[in-house]
């Protein structure tokens, strides 16, 4: 090889060996099989990745989420308000705005991105929480422990009945003890499916009996979700989405969102929600910021705390591997990562599939999940898991 080709081959391998350097230096995120977040203008990346956690350890669990085998959709880590990990797989989806995700046959694989609406399910329940408690802060609703009832008088339903003990508080817990069954009879018989054509939703929910205590027994029920909603939209006149596009989606800049609506033209409450998973991070952020964005006071943090309150015990098990049940609090899930003595608490709004957010308060952090498991909570079990050993990383 000539002097001039070896020294022209010397400087090419030296810049490179430079600008690689520069490369991980600027973004830690590149060392080993970790993929670097997507810069841009609404969120700023973390450089500080080795200081803050175990990056190794990190970035061999954060390929997990790429491969081939695993049923996630997309996965994000946000800490301090900054991008930590995001990842975007190419899968197949149910997604709920078509035929409620009972497409026949059903669709190829999606490439999710950034921009890619996805639904969230049941964390709907937990945003359209968070609406009914800006509407107390606003005091269009009086509060949570006031009947139910008293607000359908068209029912006609006395007050010695025991359905008139069941307030907007046992709606927010899931603790009515009304005879709702939605996890055992499968989609197509379930009390939830029914909701999707019902034009009197709290004839619907209130035409059973009362089997347990209000405020004793936790039994899952998007019925009353349905309801929380049925309340905000008599007291304002509005549309959930209109409701959910003004107070909180507009002042966290949401843009782009849908709503899957029933047969009635209403919005699914309990499960119609579609975001962006880095939409789904800025709720985190909102809960973790005390209800604060940008400044601005959007949600009350007395409305919060009661929210991320364990209210009762789910006894709910099959979302952990350790057979550990999750709390309950307003619309939120309750549970904590344990390995050996330590502990981290984090609050939980979970959807059908593995369409997860967790927030961890004491690591300042939050966690995005989208997948396609549906109908089956091992698929959560899964997550969960993987988060476990994602927040022990953190050192």
């Amino acid at each position: 090889m000539a002097l001039k080709q070896k020294k022209n081959l010397i400087q090419e391998l030296v810049l490179f060996c430079l600008w690689f350097s520069i490369s991980l230096e600027a973004n830690p995120l590149n060392q080993g099989n970790c993929p670097p977040p997507i810069q841009d203008n609404h969120w700023q990346v973390s450089t500080t990745l080795d200081s803050e956690f175990d990056s190794k350890r990190l970035c061999d669990l954060i390929e997990q989420v790429k491969s081939d085998s695993s049923e996630y959709h997309s996965f994000l880590i946000e800490r301090h308000g900054k991008l930590i990990a995001e990842v975007y797989n190419t899968r197949k989806d149910k997604p709920f705005n078509k035929r409620y995700g009972l497409r026949l046959p059903f669709d190829g694989e999606t490439a999710f991105d950034v921009n890619t609406l996805h639904d969230v399910r049941s964390v709907s329940k937990s945003v359209t929480s968070l609406l009914f408690g800006m509407a107390v802060d606003k005091k269009i609703i009086e509060g949570v422990n006031f009947p139910v009832l008293s607000s359908y008088p068209e029912l006609s339903i006395p007050k010695e009945d025991p359905r008139y003990e069941i307030t907007w508080k046992h709606l927010l817990t899931m603790s009515s003890g009304l005879d709702w069954e939605e996890w055992r009879y499968g989609f197509l018989f379930s009390d939830e499916t029914r909701l999707l054509w019902k034009k009197d939703i709290a004839d619907f929910v209130f035409d059973r009996d009362v089997i347990h205590k209000p405020g004793t027994q936790f039994k899952y029920n998007g019925g009353g979700t349905s309801l929380l909603s049925d309340l905000l939209i008599k007291k304002t006149g509005k549309s959930l989405m209109e409701i959910a596009k003004n107070w909180l989606f507009e002042p966290l800049e949401i843009q782009n969102f849908e709503w899957v609506e029933d047969r009635n033209g209403r919005a699914l409450a309990h499960a119609g929600l579609r975001l962006k998973p880095r939409d789904m991070l800025k709720l985190g952020r909102l809960v973790l910021n005390g209800g604060v964005w940008k400044g601005k006071q959007i949600i009350s943090k007395h409305w919060l705390n009661e929210s991320f309150s364990r209210h009762i015990d789910s006894g709910i098990t099959i979302f952990r591997f350790d057979g550990i049940s999750l709390g309950y609090g307003y619309q939120w899930w309750l549970g904590e990562s344990i390995l050996g003595e330590k502990k981290i608490p984090w609050s939980l709004a979970l959807g059908n599939g593995g369409q997860l957010i967790f927030i961890i308060p004491s690591l300042d952090m939050v966690i995005v999940t989208t997948a396609g498991g549906y109908g089956d909570p091992t698929s959560i079990q899964k997550i969960v898991g993987l988060v476990d050993q994602i927040l022990f990383t953190v050192k």
